[in-house]
């Protein structure tokens, strides 16, 4: 009796090692094949067989994808959650998703079990951020809540999801930043700006594009030919042609000799030095030498790049782990 407790208690023991724990995070990738989305786990299984004819990845539980030139909604196991009844669909975003309804052509926003959320209709609207989304009924731009209300008022030219408690606008040719009370966090005299993101936001002067602060400080000169948002503490630039990473306070991470970069993520990003990809640390060195024909982000450790004319995923060492057999691959995500 001893001898099968004490079995019983070694295969418990093993099993605990062998078997996910409840809730384990479980991360999978739209891929194409022969026409046709479905999704891969990180071993290159198929958790969701090719059917559909385009996915976006998956946010907060639930994916998008199209069928019979609809769109819908699939939880990870591929049945349909949402039915595919709308023109179009975008990600969830603090638990609401803006899709096209296919009879009037409005956006309109529905919850995780397909209703829809609010009455309110609008020509165009951005994601939820900070428990806002900014929305045009019809030709300005103001933001509303959770219920379809405007709480800050469509007056504005055009306005951008809120980021870092800021949420970008033009007003009269003004550009800058305003507060969830609707208030001036930042005016400028700036001809253009982007989102701000780790405390730093491109902005675009007279003679160019370079950074600005929280405050409206510039640390990077506006006299570069473009820049686009910080991710991950570095923020991308470009330069007679070619591109580099500065950092938050406004310091060169590297020299603009990149003819493509991408923002960083899981602490690399993909350049394009002539006609190949590799992949760059924060420190500016290169960690995975040119060699792939495109390339895309890291996530959860892994990256879509392309060799030749299909897709697979590497590691952080340039390793293939899944073979290039796919037409089109997109990053991991939950």
């Amino acid at each position: 009796m001893k001898t099968l407790v004490k079995a019983f208690s070694l295969v418990l023991f093993f099993a605990a090692f062998l078997i996910p724990p409840a809730g384990a995070q479980q991360y999978l990738a739209g891929v194409s094949l022969n026409g046709k989305w479905g999704f891969i786990d990180s071993k290159g299984d198929w958790v969701i067989k090719p059917g559909f004819e385009s996915v976006y990845n998956f946010s907060e539980g639930l994916a998008a994808a199209e069928s019979g030139g609809s769109w819908g909604y699939i939880s990870m196991s591929g049945a349909w959650v949402i039915q595919p009844v709308y023109k179009r669909a975008e990600d969830f975003s603090e638990g609401l998703a803006r899709v096209i309804d296919q009879v009037s052509g409005d956006w309109i926003y529905i919850d995780k079990t397909g209703k829809q959320a609010f009455s309110s209709q609008f020509a165009n609207c951005m994601n939820f951020s900070e428990g806002l989304a900014a929305a045009r009924a019809s030709s300005m731009w103001g933001y509303i809540d959770k219920s379809g209300k405007y709480v800050i008022a469509d007056k504005y030219e055009h306005a951008e999801t809120f980021s870092e408690g800021m949420g970008r606008v033009a007003i009269d040719k003004i550009y800058g930043f305003i507060n969830h009370a609707g208030e001036w966090a930042l005016k400028t005299s700036l001809e253009n700006i982007r989102d701000m993101n780790d405390g730093v936001a491109p902005a675009k002067g007279r003679r160019g594009w370079g950074y600005i602060d929280r405050t409206g400080k510039e640390i990077v000169p506006a006299i570069y030919e473009h820049a686009q948002n910080f991710s991950e503490g570095l923020g991308r630039i470009r330069d007679k042609g070619m591109w580099g990473y500065y950092d938050t306070t406004g310091k060169a991470v590297t020299p603009f000799t990149y003819d493509k970069c991408l923002d960083f993520s899981d602490g690399m990003a993909a350049v394009r030095i002539g006609e190949l990809w590799g992949y760059i640390d924060k420190t500016g060195k290169m960690a995975i030498v040119p060699q792939f024909d495109k390339a895309l982000g890291f996530s959860n450790g892994l990256a879509p790049v392309q060799a030749g004319k299909r897709w697979g995923y590497i590691d952080k060492t340039g390793k293939m782990i899944l073979p290039a057999q796919y037409d089109q691959a997109l990053p991991f995500c939950q």
